[in-house]
């Protein structure tokens, strides 16, 4: 009835990895190299196999009935005060005392009970196997890396067991303590041993690796991992980062637009990495419909900048018409004036080169209205917009006034002749 109580305490230990803050210890290397199962059996067939004593046992079973009755404290308190006189006793009572604290989630408690009996080394084969690795159970939990390692490697060396979960916390705890040139070994054992992919054993590696600045090796992890778990989202995207980081330009595209394809975007951080690459990647089209598209359904956030950005692309994709209307919108996100007057320029220089030319005029009026520094240069942009609708006289004044500035004296000049050229062959008068 005991090694019920046993299971269920160290179902409760559980580990999260890469859970906790790492802190720097050192801790002693394990050996993995594993007993055979012959030796295994010729150790199980010597080890001693006593009985506790008749007082003893009647305690214990009390101890098991109040617990299974749902009183864990009950039990706590039967085994906690007993007068002990052998030393197989005691380690057997640490063991059973030690596994319900750690079920009643006592865990200060439970470690040094149950360690000792591990260290007295004279329980029964199972008795002492199970000691040996709640001791690192909850080591683990209790963040003393350094003894749970110890215990893990106890554990192996006793049972012969390749157990996968054993190998990934031990890497979980090498990473814990920042040692992460001894994660991967760990790790690869386990990957080796789960009969399902497991992805922790990965995430193991790659932090290893990443964290050692070996970018080559963390790519080769996550490329090996998808090919056995495809559907981990996350891994796609920073797979996708770590091609940036090793500057494979089309591997890190490709992987990106497999990840948005799939739908496992879900951070503004993966929306702009693959908008920048199509950007990087002479594709400007893209590079804005997406960004488009994200900044209206929300994944992104709508600031003027990025409505900017996504309208300059626009242009570059030579889509001037949604440019102009893009650049408006960023004009009413932002702040100044001065801003404001930007913007509405650019949104008509935008409408000039799709030969909107009403809409021009309109928005370069409006930057002129918002006190635009380069009045002069915009004065030119809105004569051509007047003169390309044949409003001859709106563009004669409005190239007067671009005639104030010395910087654009001599082209506002000649275009002065040009527009009272055509405006006499089309028989209007100035």
């Amino acid at each position: 009835m005991h090694k019920k109580l046993v299971a269920l305490a160290s179902a409760g230990v559980l580990f999260a990895a890469l859970a906790v803050t790492p802190v720097t210890a050192s801790a002693q290397d394990v050996n993995y190299n594993l007993p055979t199962a012959e030796e295994i059996q010729k150790r199980k067939d010597s080890r001693r196999n006593e009985a506790i004593s008749e007082r003893i046992g009647r305690r214990v079973m009390a101890a098991v009935e109040l617990y299974e009755a749902g009183d864990a404290n009950g039990a706590i308190t039967e085994l906690k005060d007993l007068s002990i006189r052998s030393d197989l006793d005691q380690a057997f009572v640490n063991r059973l005392l030690g596994s319900l604290y750690a079920g009643n989630d006592q865990l200060d408690e439970a470690l040094p009970l149950v360690k000792a009996a591990a260290d007295a080394d004279i329980l029964g084969w199972n008795d002492q196997a199970t000691a040996l690795k709640l001791t690192a159970d909850l080591s683990l939990q209790l963040e003393q890396y350094n003894q749970a390692i110890q215990y893990y490697g106890k554990w192996l060396q006793f049972s012969g067991e390749a157990d996968p979960d054993v190998f990934l916390r031990i890497a979980n705890a090498y990473y814990e303590m920042k040692q992460f040139d001894k994660i991967v070994q760990p790790a690869d054992l386990a990957i080796r041993n789960y009969e399902e992919p497991n992805k922790n054993p990965y995430v193991l590696k790659v932090a290893s690796y990443y964290e050692r600045k070996m970018y080559s090796d963390a790519v080769k992890v996550l490329e090996a991992g998808l090919k056995v778990i495809p559907d981990e989202k996350n891994w796609w995207n920073q797979l996708g980062m770590m091609y940036l980081l090793e500057e494979k330009i089309d591997k890190a595209l490709q992987t990106l637009e497999v990840a948005y394809l799939a739908g496992y975007f879900d951070k503004e951080s993966q929306y702009k990495a693959l908008i920048q690459l199509y950007g990087n990647n002479e594709i400007p089209y893209k590079a804005a419909s997406l960004m488009e598209k994200h900044l209206n359904n929300g994944d992104l956030e709508q600031t003027a900048r990025l409505w900017q950005n996504a309208a300059q692309n626009y242009d570059q994709a030579r889509e001037y018409k949604r440019a102009a209307a893009l650049y408006g919108k960023a004009a009413e996100l932002e702040e100044t004036n001065a801003d404001k007057a930007t913007q509405y320029r650019r949104q008509g220089t935008s409408y000039l080169r799709a030969e909107m030319y009403t809409q021009a005029a309109a928005a370069y009026s409006k930057a002129l209205d918002l006190g635009i520094e380069e009045r002069g240069a915009v004065y030119m942009s809105l004569t051509e917009a007047y003169f390309y609708q044949n409003k001859f006289s709106q563009a004669l004044a409005s190239v007067k006034e671009a005639q104030k500035f010395e910087n654009e004296r001599r082209s506002a000049r000649s275009w002065e002749q040009y527009i009272r050229s055509k405006a006499s062959n089309r028989g209007v008068k100035l």
